[in-house]
């Protein structure tokens, strides 16, 4: 009897601790802007990432692996000359972003700032187009969310419980009629409530898929933009956290025991994370948890790019176009104090959207040469020019504020006026219509002196108006002075394209209109 019974004990142990075993794979891209295809159209050449080659990696990761999801942490349907030919010229034509994305098969997809570059109908019209879900917990419209906050994935018997966020520093990225109508609530409480409703739901596993960067830790300023740390700083429950925005990549790291990851945007690489469950009493348990990034290998799928055809024919003809005779060369330079004729050009285009500012800023977005001295100027130069399909903003600034605006960027640079190697260069603000002067060799916080603005001397408690990127706007809206503000009309490479073709087009017959450049 004695034995009998010691066998049926060892049988119970043996079930409890050694019960049903799986495994889930979750595949994640981000910050893809419309690289779907294999080709550059701003340089007019073949590259070694995009879509093509991310989707021959996931072919195989799904052939080797049973349950695995595919997920995307937003800023998808913006920031290629694939979107925005798609979005002026053929929007009556199915979203190539979207086609190839159901083509893939994805199973869910976050809301990203970017993704209201082309106005709240536009996103609508991508989403409705899409065979899987869009998540955002902390995006609402009219008190309700915006598109699904959460979503459950089953596989093998285990409940994945995904949940999305968006930066909330959207509201500031995009003018008010791109978000008209749209709340972005602060990303920790909208998480916090999502996750207790999921645990509700019986989710064994709770993924967040975060368009936000991680940010300081303990950082608690408005808008939390790069929040994630933040978030996880004060939500309990978040077993994995994938999230994207800042164009960085974060194989593997752990933070409050949540497992994090970032893959390279532009489909440069794939974020996988792996997680082992085994099953103990009736719940799923989590006993592994590991991530890594998986980069492309140089093989692709050809029926990729073969699939928005009907979108890339007419691309390359686009780009193309000539604009005018400008015959001077367009060059960045990394040095404040010369940053170049593409500098220049972009402050001259600012001034003709909103003539008359005291001040106008604009930064290094490109470092090199954005056209040769006697090329033909091409659509194409302009996209180089203005990666992004950023707005313009005429908003104030007290003088106060603006020397600690200026003075953050002249502090991206060392002792002898170079380029910190971690600074990022559109970061860096430079000035129009002030006079000013930068000495490198003082303490940092102390470089700056400023003289005179829009010819006046300058006066710290003054308030002054000023034009900038929204993106730049975003980034420092506390230093600007609350109230009306100014959005152009269009983005800012549309209103390029047309200011370019005017002033070095073909000359056509002077217009009766007398009202301004643009007409608007």
């Amino acid at each position: 009897m004695k034995k009998v019974l010691g066998a049926f004990l060892i049988g119970v142990f043996s079930l409890i601790t050694f019960g049903q075993t799986t495994s889930i794979t979750i595949v994640a891209s981000t910050d893809t802007h419309g690289h779907i295809t294999s080709h550059d159209y701003i340089n007019d050449e073949d590259i070694n990432y995009g879509l093509p080659y991310i989707a021959y990696l996931l072919e195989n990761i799904r052939k080797e692996n049973k349950n695995v999801i595919l997920v995307d942490c937003g800023d998808t349907i913006s920031g290629s000359p694939i979107n925005y030919y798609h979005a002026h010229y053929k929007k009556d034509k199915p979203n190539p972003v979207i086609k190839d994305m159901n083509k893939i098969k994805y199973d869910l997809a976050v809301i990203g700032n970017h993704d209201f570059d082309f106005g709240l109908q536009y996103l609508i019209d991508s989403i409705n187009q899409s065979e899987f879900p869009w998540l955002s917990a902390n995006v609402y419209k009219k008190g309700e969310p915006f598109t699904f906050a959460y979503k459950i994935i089953k596989k093998d018997g285990v409940k994945i419980g995904f949940f999305g966020l968006t930066t909330p520093a959207t509201q500031y990225f995009e003018p008010p009629k791109n978000v008209k109508g749209i709340v972005f609530k602060q990303m920790a409480e909208s998480a916090e409530n999502t996750v207790k409703e999921l645990k509700k739901q019986g989710a064994d596993v709770i993924v967040a898929l975060v368009h936000s960067g991680k940010g300081p830790m303990f950082m608690a300023k408005e808008p939390f933009e790069n929040a994630l740390y933040y978030v996880l700083e004060h939500v309990k429950g978040i077993d994995v956290a994938i999230y994207g925005h800042t164009h960085r990549e974060n194989p593997i790291e752990i933070y409050k025991k949540v497992l994090i990851c970032q893959p390279k945007n532009y489909y440069q690489s794939l974020g996988i994370v792996m997680i082992d469950l085994q099953k103990r009493d009736g719940h799923w348990e989590i006993l592994n948890k590991t991530s890594t990034v998986l980069n492309v290998n140089g093989k692709k799928i050809k029926s990729i790019d073969k699939n928005v055809k009907y979108i890339t024919s007419g691309l390359e003809d686009f780009m193309n176009q000539k604009i005018g005779k400008y015959k001077d060369a367009i060059e960045f330079a990394q040095d404040y104090n010369n940053p170049g004729s593409g500098f220049d050009l972009l402050i001259d285009m600012e001034k003709a959207v909103f003539p008359g500012a005291d001040i106008y800023l604009s930064t290094l977005p490109y470092d090199g040469v954005v056209k040769e001295k006697g090329d033909t100027l091409r659509i194409r130069h302009v996209f180089k020019l203005l990666p992004y399909d950023n707005y313009l903003v005429r908003c104030r600034i007290k003088g106060s504020n603006l020397y600690t605006l200026l003075e953050k960027g002249v502090d991206l640079f060392d002792s002898e006026g170079k380029l910190k190697p971690e600074a990022k260069p559109f970061y860096c603000d430079i000035a129009r219509n002030i006079d000013y002067s930068v000495d490198f060799s003082k303490p940092e916080g102390k470089r700056l002196e400023i003289k005179k603005v829009n010819g006046k001397d300058f006066n710290e408690n003054e308030v002054y108006s000023v034009v900038l990127t929204t993106y730049r706007y975003a980034e420092n809206h506390d230093l600007f002075e609350q109230g009306e503000k100014e959005y152009s009309p269009e983005s800012f490479r549309t209103m390029a394209i047309k200011y370019l073709k005017s002033h070095f087009g073909k000359k056509k017959k002077k217009s009766k209109d007398k009202s301004g450049f643009f007409n608007w």
